[in-house]
């Protein structure tokens, strides 16, 4: 069964990021990626840099990788595998060993309450080698109309542009955002990959966009489990050149966006077990994290535990939720 499912709360007003209650762990998210050149993927820099940027965050039990390459340990996992995980994020830059049984298994796997977390360029290519095929393309889980290409580069690089929702908790703790580009001759300015359309399916809709209007982060009241990022996940840790800037908080958005589509942030930052109704459970929640030092009731960000961490939790908690 999916692993207990944590208490995470994101204050809409104070900023508040809080974990659950005391004695309950981390969440346990998984990689489940076709990436190129995948001898090993426990030491391939595409899958092992998104692991590292998502430990970073401090947000995690674990963080575990599978390969769905059809070479070095690449399979596709069973819904019992995925199961284990309480979100998933899944991208191409290679082609699945089996792009239609990876998609059956995803809307499996969200079916049964698990978290989607879909980036650049399975939400892009137009190769069905690297999309989710089968049940998520056939019954349409998907948030971005796929399939419709990339756009690559811009001189000096590309930055996270408008905050449609700024409130939102996928973006709390995402302060800047950015992508290299550079040129190579017969492409242009590479890098930056980013999605062409601007195409969202009904009941979805975009919380953050790039600089130049595309898709950044896409969330779904129809589907609220699965987020789109229109990002790739690997860092100009790999690729100076290409990749988003490890220096700005792209971990933090894909850490966001997997608690998010696990069902661990909350809208309201008093909602502290994360069981949608305010009332004294919240406080005993809070005050367990606070007496027990749990960096997770650090209400008001400073990283400090303090007086004011009290202050923020009762006054998001006065001003009830929305």
């Amino acid at each position: 069964m999916l692993s207990m499912r944590l208490a995470l709360a994101a204050g809409v007003a104070v900023g508040c990021l809080a974990m659950g209650a005391s004695g309950q762990s981390k969440p346990k998210v998984a990689i489940v990626a076709a990436a190129a050149n995948t001898a090993n993927e426990q030491t391939n820099t595409r899958f092992t840099d998104p692991r590292d940027k998502l430990m970073a965050t401090g947000l995690f039990e674990s963080v575990t990788i599978i390969s769905t390459t059809p070479y070095g340990g690449g399979h596709t996992p069973t819904l019992d595998e995925l199961l284990q995980f309480d979100a998933v994020l899944t991208w191409t830059n290679d082609s699945h060993e089996d792009s239609v049984g990876v998609g059956n298994v995803m809307a499996d796997y969200a079916d049964a309450g698990g978290g989607v977390v879909v980036a650049v360029f399975t939400n892009t290519t137009t190769n069905p080698a690297r999309q989710l095929l089968g049940r998520w393309m056939d019954e349409q889980y998907y948030l971005i109309e796929p399939a419709s290409g990339f756009r690559a580069g811009l001189p000096g690089g590309v930055a996270m542009g408008t905050k449609l929702e700024p409130d939102h908790p996928i973006l709390e703790g995402v302060e800047t955002f950015r992508s290299a580009s550079d040129w190579v001759d017969g492409l242009g300015y590479w890098g930056a990959f980013r999605p062409v359309t601007t195409t969202v399916m009904p009941g979805a809709y975009p919380i953050v966009l790039w600089e130049d209007g595309a898709l950044l982060c896409v969330v779904s009241d129809a589907r609220p489990n699965v987020v789109e990022l229109g990002m790739h996940p690997v860092s100009s840790d790999v690729n100076h050149r290409y990749y988003w800037d490890s220096s700005t908080d792209g971990g933090r958005l894909m850490a966001n966006a997997l608690l998010f589509a696990a069902g661990l942030l909350s809208e309201c930052g008093a909602d502290c077990n994360g069981d949608t109704v305010l009332n004294t459970l919240d406080v005993l929640c809070f005050l367990n994290l606070y007496t027990s030092g749990d960096p997770g009731a650090d209400c008001n960000g400073d990283t400090v535990l303090n007086t004011l961490d009290v202050l923020c939790f009762l006054n998001a908690y006065t001003a009830g939720c929305p």
